[in-house]
């Protein structure tokens, strides 16, 4: 009896994926993301679009429906930066007395150390040299954040929220603890830096409290 070959059954095709479309935005933060990871890893000179691309999950082409180039990329991540900040500010504005005003300055000042925000440091002190437009940009921002923080304790001196005191003259000091977290995240890294910005923190917390005590009431 003749023996029959077996026919192998033919490959069984899997359909194909449809490629999803991304709304713009979010695109544009998938960009923005790729490019901080590309500037911190290569240096701003170093990275490339074709490379921010890749990281992104794009094509060339598509970078530039959304930004010009490496400056507008970085200029557009410095500008979601000072954003943040002004809307910390901006949530201090109605504070009722001290007390509140020293929990959500702490509050809002540690939760801004985020990854993005230590990439975006590390970023203009390593390369803001090669883009001294940016860097004046930021300089210029960071003025204005300390006239407007200045400004906002005076008007709490004048209405009795805070007592005036050296600190109170010249509030950028109180900002010093919060560059040492920043620092430390860069120098370490994030997690092993993680109880040491905490320690910093509940110190800075309670020495405010202390030197920034609520206006004694009038009788």
């Amino acid at each position: 009896m003749k023996k029959t070959d077996s026919v192998a059954p033919a490959p069984r095709l899997e359909p194909k994926k449809k490629r999803t479309r991304l709304a713009p935005e979010v695109r544009r933060e998938q960009i923005l993301a790729a490019a901080l990871v590309e500037f911190n890893a290569l240096g701003f000179t170093a990275a490339s679009i074709s490379k921010i691309a890749r990281r992104a999950g794009t094509v060339k082409s598509n970078i530039y429906v959304h930004f010009t180039d490496k400056d507008n990329m970085f200029e557009t991540l410095l500008e979601g930066l000072m954003a943040r900040s002004q809307e910390s500010l901006s949530w201090m504005q109605d504070v009722p007395n001290a007390e509140e005003f020293v929990e959500r300055l702490v509050e809002s000042g540690y939760a801004a150390l985020t990854d993005d925000t230590i990439a975006i440091a590390r970023l203009l002190i390593t390369e803001g040299h090669r883009v001294p437009h940016l860097l004046a940009k930021w300089s210029a921002a960071n003025m204005q954040a300390r006239v407007d923080r200045q400004a906002l304790v005076d008007r709490f001196v004048a209405e009795g929220k805070l007592n005036p005191s050296p600190l109170t003259e010249h509030f950028s000091l109180v900002m010093a603890p919060l560059v040492y977290a920043a620092v430390a995240q860069m120098v370490l890294g994030k997690e092993k830096a993680a109880g040491e910005v905490q320690a910093v923190k509940d110190t800075h917390r309670k020495l405010l409290a202390m030197l920034l005590p609520p206006a004694q009431s009038k009788t």
